[in-house]
């Protein structure tokens, strides 16, 4: 066996790929789901509940087809992953929602671009700051000036 095909079998397991997939999106659905069912129920028309409950089944049900495509002989197995993606975009989240009351908009939102680029080793940092910068300017038109959202800006200088 040459070293190259040894090498790609040690890094894969048995678990096709679209099964771990599949049963990570009807986690997510779970999730939401549990989060929204003490909200009115979507069959007693549209409310709170509606929206929340409709995407959660959704994922759920593309969940369910994602799977099944994994019980297919030709499906891929899983490759070995590393845990930096998730970390710096799931930790960006969490920096996001600690610093955007007392930071405000202008601030919070390029660390949360800058700290969600980390998740990819190979994102060049001058381009990371420039996306980073447009994106929190949308941002702000839209959620400050277009929908008129009570989010602070910039606390520090603005007040608020």
């Amino acid at each position: 066996m040459p070293p190259a095909e040894s090498n790609e079998r040690m890094r894969t397991t048995r678990f096709p790929r679209d099964i771990g997939a599949g049963l990570f999106l009807l986690a997510i659905a779970a999730f939401g789901y549990a989060g929204a069912v003490d909200l009115p129920s979507i069959w007693e028309g549209v409310g709170s509940g509606l929206m929340p409950k409709l995407v959660a089944g959704l994922i759920a049900v593309l969940g369910v087809l994602i799977a099944s495509f994994g019980f297919s002989p030709k499906s891929e197995r899983l490759q070995h992953w590393t845990v930096r993606g998730p970390v710096f975009v799931l930790g960006s989240v969490v920096v996001f929602a600690a610093t955007v009351r007392t930071l405000g908009l202008a601030a919070a939102g390029p660390l949360t671009w800058i700290i969600a680029a980390l998740a990819d080793k190979d994102s060049r940092l001058f381009e990371t700051i420039v996306f980073a910068v447009l994106m929190t300017a949308l941002c702000i038109g839209l959620f400050k000036i277009v929908l008129k959202l009570p989010i602070p800006l910039f606390p520090v200088v603005l007040g608020y």
